[in-house]
């Protein structure tokens, strides 16, 4: 069998780890990582960051670049170079001693996929190092997948279905999630599943120098093996300053440890909303097909299309019937341009179970309509979820 034909048109596999350090110590501390997580990489040291584009040129193919440029006049430069040389499916993770949010988003933008403050931690390394940051959910640039909910008005069910849909993925799926809710003062993720959220987001967004693997493992809570949730209760009366460049941050950091971050965003315009959908992958907006509904959604397409052009947007019907869906639903989609990606049934009843018991409406209502239609869009988010295997009546006892 000819084998060179059959793999002709496949991608080369990357392997292996180059860096450009200058540390011995940060070096040492990489080769126990890699021994650590036992992995089969072989790790490579160029002395300067020409002489590692050039092997990559001459054919080298590492799964991630390791650069330091704390001694560098122009890192941004040099990582822009790095990026265009090495490609988009390279991990460039750039180390540094400067340690500045703003510095941090010019090098994301400028094609790095990590930037580390020296001393490197150890988990900051393993975050970066384990194969296992780029499971499924994982975009290009390796980081997990953001999936935005966001409703067209209060009241359609967006926090419902963000926790359900996080639930859902992290249980039947499964895979580990990360459940974000960016409602600091009014947020209600926390209280539907029946959590203290206690004060780790508000004082991450604070002071976001302090962001980092460990500070998020302690900030988050623990749901399901699989799930995790960070959410805030912050007083109203307490005025909160919080940088947009903190919220990139943030999702950075939960991007590089969970394969799937799911963030449920209060409707606005401000700077927060804008950092949170370049980073999405998705973004499902639930439509009320009142007129309010109807404005709200069509200012909502717009805000999508400006802000984060390469996510799939899905519209959602969903929010009450009867008196309150005051237009048509052929009318709805005439005015949105498009017609509506699926619906959720208005009912009360799972709703309230969910509510009282402090669980997933899924879980609270498993045989409800509602919840068979969750199934669904999670099914549009992230394909369908793993089959239980079924025992067949009349075949023989499995030997494993």
């Amino acid at each position: 069998m000819n084998t060179t034909r059959s793999n002709a048109g496949s991608k080369p596999e990357r392997a292996g780890i180059l860096a450009v350090l200058h540390d011995p110590a940060t070096v040492d501390r990489v080769q126990g990582v890699v021994r650590e997580l036992q992995l089969d990489d072989e790790l490579m040291i160029a002395d300067t960051l020409d002489a590692a584009l050039r092997r990559i040129r001459s054919g080298a193919l590492p799964r991630i670049l390791f650069v330091d440029l704390s001694n560098s006049s122009a890192p941004i430069a040099e990582v822009s170079a790095a990026r265009a040389v090495a490609g988009p499916d390279l991990k460039l993770v750039v180390l540094g001693t400067v340690n500045d949010v703003a510095l941090f988003r010019d090098l994301l933008s400028a094609g790095a996929s990590d930037y580390l403050v020296q001393p490197a931690s150890r988990d900051a390394l393993a975050a970066v190092l384990d194969k296992r940051s780029s499971a499924i959910g994982a975009t290009p640039d390796g980081l997990g997948q953001v999936i935005v909910f966001i409703g067209s008005r209060g009241g359609v069910g967006a926090t419902t279905s963000a926790v359900a849909c996080a639930w859902l993925l992290a249980t039947e799926h499964p895979e580990r999630m990360a459940l974000l809710d960016l409602d600091l003062h009014f947020g209600t993720v926390a209280l539907k599943l029946d959590l203290d959220p206690g004060g780790g987001l508000c004082e991450a967004l604070e002071q976001p120098s302090r962001i980092d693997s460990l500070f998020i493992e302690r900030a988050m809570i623990k749901v399901t093996d699989n799930l995790r949730v960070l959410a805030a209760e912050h007083s109203a009366t307490q005025h909160l300053t919080i940088d947009a460049g903190a919220i990139d941050v943030l999702l950075h950091e939960l991007r590089r440890k969970f394969p799937r971050v799911a963030v449920d965003l209060p409707r606005g315009a401000n700077p927060m909303q804008r950092v949170v959908l370049a980073a999405a992958s998705h973004v499902v907006v639930f439509c009320e097909r009142s007129l309010a509904g109807l404005r709200d959604t069509i200012r909502l397409q717009s805000l999508v299309r400006e802000q984060a052009p390469q996510a799939r947007l899905w519209l959602v019907e969903a929010g009450a019937s009867g008196e309150r869906a005051l237009i048509g639903k052929g009318e709805f989609e005439k005015g949105i341009g498009r017609p509506l990606d699926a619906r959720l049934t208005y009912d009360p009843k799972s709703a309230g179970a969910a509510a009282n018991s402090g669980q997933p409406l899924p879980a609270a209502a498993p045989r409800s309509a509602v919840a068979r239609e969750l199934r669904q869009l999670m099914t549009l988010l992230a394909g369908p979820a793993q089959a239980t295997p079924k025992r067949r009546v009349f075949s023989l006892p499995s030997l494993w």
